[in-house]
């Protein structure tokens, strides 16, 4: 199988294959039916599982949605490319991206959605763009300026009020410490029609059919706003999985004792909050089914996007690749959106069709991070990988060639990281003497149970675990001061 991965080098250097990256954000990762969800239905998902790739074990390098995009387009992690939150800019401002690399090897380049890189006057090496970061003005009002789809908006539903629709999604993201049931769920002011799921899946059609230049491969990049919240959706999604009927998730009601970071955060004082605010199983269960109705929008939207890639004829040369900036709480330990390194805010899917391999092995169980899809689609593109690029190429995995795959993930956002190595998950916060640690076994208990730190049957493996991530969370260190 070795042979197989090196003939398809060969043959992206002569034919390099179209490339769909569609990009979620903050989608849980076993949100999918095909692993057995209990409620939330996936079939376009799972039809392309099946047909590819899934990669079970796939973490994001970083914290929230900037960070994360920017290490998945220039390789690096947040240490390294400088964005270590939202509205932060690249350093240097004019760091070499992903779309600009496969640009100068001829592809043609375009983004549908999400970007949320900065500095937002570039064009990040997109010919084609559709740019949407934000509906809303609360943290950067250049974002909503820049929005394309709040442009849309104003043309047709919100044409006689241009401004409601910001300043409806303005006030929603406004409500987060007065009203976070309003928050997570939104207003719900627009239709199917308008929605931003339904806008950008019709917006990347409307570029494979119309917009792509014919006598160059492509780079689409369709990027999903959601499931990130506000969750509710338009009919019929909102109906689509009733409350009443939706168990809470077994980590739902994992406790914290044992868990120092996640005691040291603002998600244990957020949940306190709730608490006094008089959230019961109930109010869980409304959010619950809000964000699995809005994963099943855009499960709906990937069908009609890959339904286009067939009647256009591109099906057959078209490396397809889905997954998601970060994670979703979810429910775990009673909490929702990202920010910790536990399994629910950083554990993201990962599913890859290559029409160049006719039998790939429908899962993938070994240790990848999605920053290795920089160094992936490069390969893929026939161009050369920069060689300080802290991103491996994942062709080999779904070539049959997993021998020497060194069978780690690495996560950092400043004080805090993880590693994962084989089965062993380790976590720490903190500088020097003062870092605290939490370990778990993910074999035994995926989602983070019990802290197994203190456990003597452990201890080898906790303590070679500590030598490796102290030494690589220094050196990440170091790459921030020397930016």
């Amino acid at each position: 199988m070795h042979a197989v991965w090196q003939w398809l080098i060969y043959l992206a250097r002569l034919f390099p294959v179209n490339i769909l990256f569609i990009l979620s954000d903050q989608f849980r990762h076993d949100c999918l039916g095909t692993l057995g969800h209990p409620v939330v239905q996936t079939p376009h998902l799972d039809a392309l599982a099946a047909q590819g790739t899934l990669f079970s074990r796939t973490y994001c390098p970083t914290m929230a949605c900037g960070p994360a995009r920017a290490s998945l387009f220039t390789g690096y992690y947040a240490d390294t490319h400088g964005m270590q939150g939202n509205q932060t800019t690249l350093v240097p401002p004019d760091l070499p991206v992903l779309p600009e690399y496969l640009a100068q090897n001829n592809y043609d380049t375009a983004l549908v959605g999400k970007l949320h890189l900065k500095p937002m006057h570039r064009d990040f090496g997109f010919r084609y763009i559709r740019r949407h970061d934000a509906p809303y003005s609360n943290y950067s009002p250049e974002e909503a300026e820049d929005s394309a789809y709040l442009r849309y908006l104003r043309e047709t539903a919100y044409a006689e009020q241009p401004a409601e629709a910001v300043r409806l999604f303005t006030e929603d993201e406004a409500s987060q410490h007065t009203d976070e049931l309003r928050f997570m769920l939104g207003s719900n002011f627009v239709d199917e029609e308008h929605h931003e799921a339904t806008w950008a899946v019709r917006e990347s059609i409307h570029y494979l059919r119309h917009e792509r230049r014919k006598d160059q491969p492509f780079f689409l990049n369709c990027s999903f706003f959601g499931p990130h919240q506000p969750f509710l959706c338009p009919e019929p999604w909102d109906q689509l999985y009733p409350p009443d009927e939706i168990p809470l998730p077994p980590d739902f009601y994992y406790g914290v004792e044992d868990k120092p970071i996640f005691r040291n955060s603002a998600h244990m004082a957020w949940r306190q909050r709730r608490d006094e605010w008089g959230w019961d199983e109930a109010t869980y269960r409304k959010i619950l089914s809000a964000y699995y109705g809005y994963v099943a929008m855009i499960d709906h939207g990937i069908g009609q996007l890959l339904q286009t890639l067939q009647e256009e004829g591109l099906a057959d040369d078209t490396l397809v690749i889905f997954s998601a900036d970060h994670g979703e709480f979810g429910g775990q330990y009673r909490s929702f959106y990202k920010g910790l390194p536990y399994e629910g805010s950083t554990h993201v899917p990962l599913i890859v069709r290559d029409p160049r391999i006719e039998q790939q092995p429908k899962t993938c169980a070994l240790n990848v991070s999605n920053i290795d899809l920089f160094a992936t689609c490069l390969t893929a593109a026939g161009a050369t990988v920069p060689a300080d690029a802290e991103s491996r190429d994942l062709t080999p995995l779904w070539s049959g060639q997993t021998e020497t795959w060194d069978n780690r993930t690495l996560w950092k956002k400043g004080k805090q990281s993880f590693v994962v190595r084989d089965d062993g998950k380790l976590l720490r916060e903190g500088q020097g003497a003062e870092a605290v640690y939490e370990f778990y076994d993910l074999q035994n208990d995926p989602w983070e149970e019990k802290n197994q730190l203190d456990q003597p049957r452990f201890a080898p493996n906790i303590a070679a675990l500590k030598q490796e991530l102290d030494a690589w969370h220094q050196d990440q260190d170091d790459r921030s001061r020397q930016r």
